[in-house]
């Protein structure tokens, strides 16, 4: 069943209405859908624009949970990912983290095409992060997003979602009649 307007303002707290965007993400966008890359742009692109941010934003957010903002280029390096992840952060309000994004892809663009191509491994990845000089730029980076995150609280930088969803209810649901 689609996630109502309703449903966004009847939530009792910021863990309840997480719950329920991510339930609404997940039954738009299931792991069949996921992992066909053409099919989930093509759905991502006409999802409610609030749900098509916190989409777009979702693995950058596991890459600064499970690595940091150097890696999530390792993690993520399609133009049109990229480009989604940015939009969600800017769409979602987080214009410091947007900022610091973008100044990341700037940084790791002159090296995408290697790590579309495969000319790194993901053992020696780390190593080229330093040796191209991109880990000590990015570095002062992750300590401002993780900061950001650690102040959230639990949700870390998806703290984003229920706040936007409450400000913007309309933006994260289907068209209502």
């Amino acid at each position: 069943m689609a996630l109502t307007i309703e449903q966004i303002r009847l939530a009792q707290d910021d863990q309840a209405l997480f719950d329920l965007l991510s339930n609404e993400l997940q039954r738009l966008l299931p792991e069949s859908v996921q992992k066909d890359r053409d099919r989930y742009h093509r759905i991502l692109e006409a999802l409610p624009r609030g749900l098509r941010a916190m989409a777009g934003m979702h693995f950058f957010d596991v890459s600064m949970t499970m690595d940091d903002l150097a890696w999530h280029f390792g993690n993520q390096n399609d133009e049109h990912d990229l480009r989604e992840t940015l939009n969600g952060l800017r769409e979602l309000e987080l214009f410091q983290i947007a900022d610091l994004f973008e100044q990341a892809w700037k940084i790791m663009a002159p090296h995408l095409d290697a790590l579309r191509n495969d000319e790194v491994s993901a053992e020696g990845f780390g190593q080229w992060l330093e040796n191209i000089g991109a880990q000590k730029k990015i570095d002062p980076m992750n300590d401002i997003i993780w900061e950001h995150c650690s102040q959230a609280g639990e949700l870390g930088m998806l703290a984003a979602w229920p706040s936007y969803a409450r400000k913007y209810p309309e933006r994260c649901v289907a068209s209502e009649i």
